[in-house]
């Protein structure tokens, strides 16, 4: 029993080192954020009897710190589901995108960062239309530049919450809008 316990505590003390190896800037390393948001369609509702430009969303990246502040993440980023209406016409958008980014974190203290990222996206518009009782839908994508900022707190030496805002633009038969996420999420390193 003891050897058990001695084992356990060493594999633990062992993760436990790894994990703050991993979370420190000046080292290599991969990491996950997942965040949960606002999204905002910025649109016109002129004339529009309900107009919802917000929405529930959320993101999902992985990324590789090079170590020197530097980083590449790739990810997934739902901006959630605006919808329009007005009489028995309604009309629900919810834009998604698949992006490629580069990013920079300053350190402002040992516990305290500030990223920037820029990037290209590949944006989704998803339209649901109905006008009565007939309902269809289309979608449309597009390529789009894709920037964020984020200030990020360490909790733990391998965990740290991040408040973001991300921005990009989507697309619909040559009429864009730009669409931003507010988000609070986890960012681990591992």
């Amino acid at each position: 029993m003891k050897k058990t316990a001695l084992t356990l505590a060493a594999l633990v003390l062992a993760v436990s080192a790894q994990a703050q190896t991993n979370s420190n800037s000046a080292q290599p390393h991969t990491y996950g954020l997942l965040s949960v948001g606002q999204g905002h369609f910025n649109v016109d509702c002129t004339g529009v009897q309900k107009c919802d430009k917000s929405g529930t969303g959320g993101k999902a990246m992985l990324g590789y710190a090079f170590g020197n502040g530097f980083a590449l993440e790739g990810g997934y980023s739902h901006f959630g589901k605006i919808s329009a209406s007005n009489g028995a016409t309604g009309l629900r958008v919810r834009p998604e995108a698949v992006s490629l980014s580069g990013a920079y974190t300053a350190a402002l203290s040992p516990d305290w960062g500030l990223t920037g990222r820029v990037g290209v996206a590949r944006v989704q518009t998803k339209l649901n239309a109905e006008v009565g009782t007939l309902a269809g839908s289309d979608s449309e994508k597009s390529t789009q530049p894709i920037v964020g900022l984020a200030v990020n707190y360490a909790v733990t030496p391998s965990t740290r919450v991040e408040l973001g805002v991300d921005a990009t633009r989507a697309q619909y038969q040559g009429e864009k809008s730009n669409v931003r996420l507010v988000t609070l999420g986890a960012h681990m390193a591992f």
